[in-house]
């Protein structure tokens, strides 16, 4: 029955709010690859899909924009 308390509290402190004003670390400067993660990529394959996923990132958020006005 103590479980069931624990998890009500838990419950009642998620939010769908965001958290503003947060610090935190940066993981992995702008344009540079993680060797850290066990890909079996070299790194000019792994820039370039870097690059890729950027550049599509941003056509992304450019259509979004344009669909909210």
């Amino acid at each position: 029955m103590a479980n069931n308390e624990s998890n009500t509290k838990t419950r009642e402190k998620i939010s769908a709010q965001p958290r503003l004003h947060q610090r935190a670390a940066e993981i992995q400067a702008y344009g540079t690859v993680n060797h850290l993660l066990p890909l079996e990529l070299e790194e000019p394959v792994r820039l370039e899909m870097t690059a890729q996923l950027n550049q599509l990132l941003a056509d992304t958020m450019t259509l979004r924009d344009l669909y909210k006005k």
